[in-house]
């Protein structure tokens, strides 16, 4: 009997002492403190760190053990069923907060036995079938960069149904690491032209479109030889659709599950990790038009999200302006943003191609943007910056702040001097908007790789579009389409070298920015001569081309001992004189300006030569 009361006694102490600690039960296991609200069923019951060594600038994997059958009680692709983020501090303070996702474990396999279709490649490429096996492991993971050494603490919130059920607490120690870190791509602060890092390095995109796998057998290893041959030339930009076609997370069976397209989320997976390899940046396009159209590459007809297919909308204009739908976007927009935002290799956010070209209303489209472009601004913690596009140059939703920079399209440049006229439509727009112009596409032929390759064999137009656009108040070279019909095929990486080059030693950053061909002053001895480039503090950018060069007309006479003339600060300066097709060095000399004049007389040149002062 005195046993039996002992026992009571202490039972109804413990019971008060956690009613006098905040109603909460703690148990303890190593750093990681694991907390759940009293009469809530805890859904996990631990979180496993992946890694073997926690650096500095590394991608670290989380997970979380569950209790229970997850996806038995919630759809773990929506987050406001089940809503798990994790707060991580650094030593300085500075606070990531990141969403968990929804991961099933995978191996990517590429069977090189395999002769079936797409099986012909040129020798010394990938070759073979690629294949996603999909395991059954299944969990939420986190998925975290730090970019501190040091002590970082962190808690995990899980909320079900909107109610706090389960929270974890824990440290990480971060070591040292050697990798030059720059951090993720911004806006130029000062002149509001071009893109920096973090660290405040000048990012001059120089690529083209990469925006799907083109071999249906080895799938994503078109990207190992397209990247390779890109990073060879120096090119450093892909863009990258999430389209019907591949990546997609809402083309599986249900518009809102991703379950059945984890094979796709397996292969940009592997694609982001190639292109960090590869030191490509990638401009990720989220939704392109066709998925919501029924006259411009129409495929709503086979999108899940029509109501026809198990979906919610009767129509695709639907999707800008019904409540539901823009909340279960946002769980997608989560879901990417747990899966990716870690990675430094993601250029920005595209929310759509050529929105315009989907069945819907401006202004919807005006608002929709509004809200989800600052939806990525609230939750991106590594802030990525935010576009999208429009069929055309000009668009209503670049006048918002939320978007960073403008993403002008055209293919109107078939009968055009492209060194003249692309950069005067670039100065143009960013009148408007006073923000970067980037032309994420821009061509002679919107058809078809084919039909632009019978144009224009040797891509004169790609050499042309990224050094009128990177010297005439662009964001960076144009970009162009017909990367795996044009480009690849007919092996014209090599146009790409000589801008790239060129681009790593632009430095645009300064107290001043002045266009040279604003110049009144300018002369320039030969008639057939343009300039376009910059003035920025004490040194210029200098970009000379023969005025009447297209595609259309290559016979061009040399041009001999053309003088130019530039206003400049008086001093001692080291020339630099450029072949624009390789980036090599021509020619080096030192210039004495003594009556504010820079004057220099040019070795021969056919089309275009390029110089650096400073």
């Amino acid at each position: 009997m005195n046993r039996l009361l002992i026992l009571i006694i202490l039972f109804t102490f413990i019971i008060l002492s956690s009613c006098q600690m905040g109603k909460k039960l703690t148990t303890t296991t190593t750093n990681i403190v694991t907390t759940t609200e009293v009469g809530k069923e805890p859904l996990f019951t631990s979180l496993t760190i992946l890694n073997k060594q926690l650096k500095a600038y590394e991608k670290i994997e989380m997970r979380l053990n569950a209790k229970v059958d997850i996806k038995s009680l919630v759809n773990p692709y929506d987050y406001d069923s089940l809503n798990i983020f994790g707060e991580f501090t650094s030593p300085l303070g500075k606070k990531i907060t990141l969403p968990a996702f929804w991961y099933k474990e995978y191996e990517i396999i590429l069977d090189e036995n395999w002769q079936g279709s797409g099986s012909n490649v040129p020798v010394g490429e990938p070759k073979g079938l690629e294949t996603v096996v999909l395991k059954d492991n299944e969990y939420y993971l986190f998925r975290f960069l730090p970019t501190e050494i040091g002590k970082w603490t962190y808690r995990i919130s899980v909320k079900h149904q909107g109610e706090l059920i389960q929270t974890f607490n824990g440290d990480l120690e971060i070591l040292n690491n050697q990798n030059n870190y720059k951090g993720v791509i911004q806006v130029e602060p000062t002149h509001k032209r071009n893109f920096i890092f973090e660290d405040g390095s000048m990012y001059i995109p120089i690529g083209q479109n990469t925006s799907w796998y083109a071999n249906r057998a080895r799938k994503t290893y078109d990207y190992d030889v397209w990247f390779k041959n890109m990073q060879e030339v120096g090119a450093n930009v892909g863009r990258i659709w999430l389209s019907q076609r591949c990546f997609s997370l809402h083309y599986g069976e249900k518009f809102d599950d991703f379950t059945s397209r984890q094979n796709e989320a397996a292969r940009l997976d592997r694609v982001i990790t190639l292109a960090s390899q590869y030191d490509i940046y990638i401009l990720l396009t989220l939704i392109n038009h066709g998925q919501f159209s029924q006259y411009v590459n129409p495929d709503w007809h086979n999108n899940p999200w029509n109501i026809v297919n198990g979906g919610i909308l009767s129509k695709p204009r639907e999707f800008f302006y019904n409540e539901e739908a823009k909340k279960i976007y946002k769980s997608q927009l989560l879901y990417l943003i747990g899966r990716y935002s870690y990675s430094n290799h993601i250029f920005a956010w595209e929310l759509w191609n050529e929105v315009d070209w989907t069945d819907s209303n401006p202004l919807d489209v005006y608002q929709w943007h509004k809200e989800m472009s600052q939806f990525l601004k609230d939750y991106d913690p590594y802030h990525h910056i935010v576009s999208t596009s429009y069929k055309g140059e000009t668009g209503m939703a670049y006048g918002l702040s939320t978007i960073d920079f403008v993403n002008s399209h055209s293919y109107d440049y078939a009968n055009k001097v492209m060194n003249r006229e692309l950069p005067s439509r670039i100065n143009a727009i960013w009148n408007i908007y006073q923000k970067p112009v980037l032309f994420s596409e821009l061509g002679i032929n919107a058809e078809s790789g084919g039909a632009t390759y019978e144009l224009d064999p040797t891509g004169i137009t790609i050499h042309q579009q990224l050094w009128a656009s990177m010297m005439g108040g662009g964001g960076g070279g144009a970009m162009n389409w017909w990367w795996d019909s044009w480009v690849h095929p007919h092996n014209l990486y090599y146009r790409f070298k000589g801008a790239a080059t060129y681009s790593k030693e632009l430095d645009l950053r300064g107290s001043t920015y002045v266009q040279l061909s604003s110049l009144k002053e300018v002369t320039i001895s030969h008639d057939k001569v343009n300039i376009l480039g910059y003035r920025i503090d004490n040194r210029m950018y200098i970009y000379l081309f023969d005025r009447d060069w297209t595609y259309k007309y290559q016979n061009i006479k040399a041009k001999e001992e053309v003088e130019i003339s530039i206003p400049f600060v008086n001093g001692i300066y080291q020339v630099r004189i450029y072949d624009t097709k390789t980036g090599d060095v021509i020619l080096t000399k030192e210039a004495i300006i003594a009556d504010d004049s820079f004057k220099i007389i040019l070795p021969t040149f056919y089309e275009d030569i390029a110089l650096i002062v400073g």
